[in-house]
């Protein structure tokens, strides 16, 4: 078992932060609201990586009711739309890495949209 395994197993759940709760999740739907990116919101909920927090915020998305969920997706993407235009205009990256990250930007738009 390794030392991470080992500190996962012995510590209390309330103290683990690789616990998905719903209250977390509604904490990562809020700071991405507030502007947040998905990394930021990863380092500040302490999850391993931005994906996670992606996936919390889609969680608490789906619990929402259906207008509050519909206004959120508008909100999101909205965001990712502005994302994609940013990279699309930038003259700093080069075609490879542009369509990268127009691949990440596809991708969390089809996690937001899935139902």
């Amino acid at each position: 078992m390794s030392a991470r395994s080992e500190a996962k197993a012995t510590s209390a759940p309330e103290a683990d932060v690789d616990v998905d709760t719903p209250e977390r999740d509604a904490q990562a739907l809020e700071l991405r609201g507030n502007g947040r990116s998905f990394a930021n919101v990863a380092r500040a909920l302490g999850y391993d990586k931005a994906k996670d927090a992606n996936l919390a915020f889609n969680r608490a998305l789906r619990r929402l009711p259906a207008k509050a969920r519909a206004q959120a997706r508008k909100s999101e993407v909205a965001r990712l739309d502005a994302l994609a235009a940013r990279v699309n205009a930038s003259e700093d990256l080069d075609a490879d890495e542009a369509a990268r990250q127009l691949r990440v930007v596809e991708r969390l738009r089809a996690r937001l949209l899935a139902d």
